[in-house]
């Protein structure tokens, strides 16, 4: 039996830096899955529409997909959109959990962090904040303040979580607020996952308020590929089935 199609599901504006970070993330994904069919999907603004992407499937005899949104901040929600075609007559969907913020993506953004202390030239840092948009559910919500304890843990360093509405305050506030207690070699580690409007707004607050180093987006990245293999292959197991399927807790090492 042929193995279902993986469609990445994005959200976010139709811009040419976002659209290209999302194509270097499918690109990645399908050479190192070449057994797979690989299609990348947009809702709200941006092509190729997720109607368009599903219609091509089953114009090529696709009979399986799992859809997996490319959201680091939801756990388990997601966009409403993506229902409407679950029970389609023509093909087999079924949507799998968020990427959300998997205890792996710390990893993602100690690398990140490296590569940003390295272009800026910083040699210590004494402060991080975790910087995440807006907009996940209330477990993803959860989850984040998890992460930033972590990640505090890991550093043995302060860290600051702010929730980006997208203008910035919130990673200024955030960097303001270490900046108080003493700190002056801040870094900020960015969950935005493509280079959109407001992640570059969250980049001149952080800066503004005295940042040392901010990361570039999450984007391609081994571990990035690895989660989004992990959420396709529950996904799977859901059409085998025909029901839901709980991604266990402690897949994302996501301990109490």
């Amino acid at each position: 039996m042929t193995a279902p199609a993986i469609v990445l599901v994005a959200e976010g504006p139709d811009d040419p830096a976002v659209t290209n970070a999302l194509k270097s993330i499918a690109r990645s994904l399908q050479s190192s899955r070449p057994d797979l069919r690989i299609a990348l999907a947009r809702i709200g603004a941006g092509t190729p529409r997720l109607e368009n992407v599903v219609a091509d499937l089953v114009a090529d005899e696709v009979a399986e997909a799992v859809l997996v949104p490319l959201d680091l901040v939801s756990a388990a929600d997601h966009a409403p959109e993506l229902d409407t075609f679950e029970h389609s007559g023509d093909i087999h969907l079924a949507v799998s959990r968020p990427v959300g913020p998997a205890g792996e993506v710390l990893n993602i953004l100690d690398e990140r962090v490296r590569e940003a202390l390295h272009r800026g030239g910083a040699l210590e840092i004494d402060g991080l904040v975790l910087a995440a948009p807006s907009g996940g559910d209330v477990r993803g919500t959860s989850l984040l303040g998890r992460r930033a304890r972590q990640w505090s843990a890991h550093h043995r360093l302060p860290v600051q979580l702010a929730v980006e509405t997208g203008d910035g305050r919130a990673t200024a506030s955030a960097v303001a607020s270490l900046r108080m207690q003493g700190r002056r070699h801040i870094a900020v580690g960015s969950l935005h996952l493509t280079p959109t409007p407001s992640y570059h707004m969250h980049v001149q607050g952080a800066l503004r308020a005295g940042a040392v180093a901010v990361t570039a987006p999450i984007g391609d990245s081994p571990h990035l590929r690895q989660l989004i293999l992990a959420r396709y292959a529950f996904g799977a197991m859901e059409l085998l089935d025909g029901t839901p399927t709980r991604l266990p807790d402690d897949l994302d090492g996501e301990d109490s």
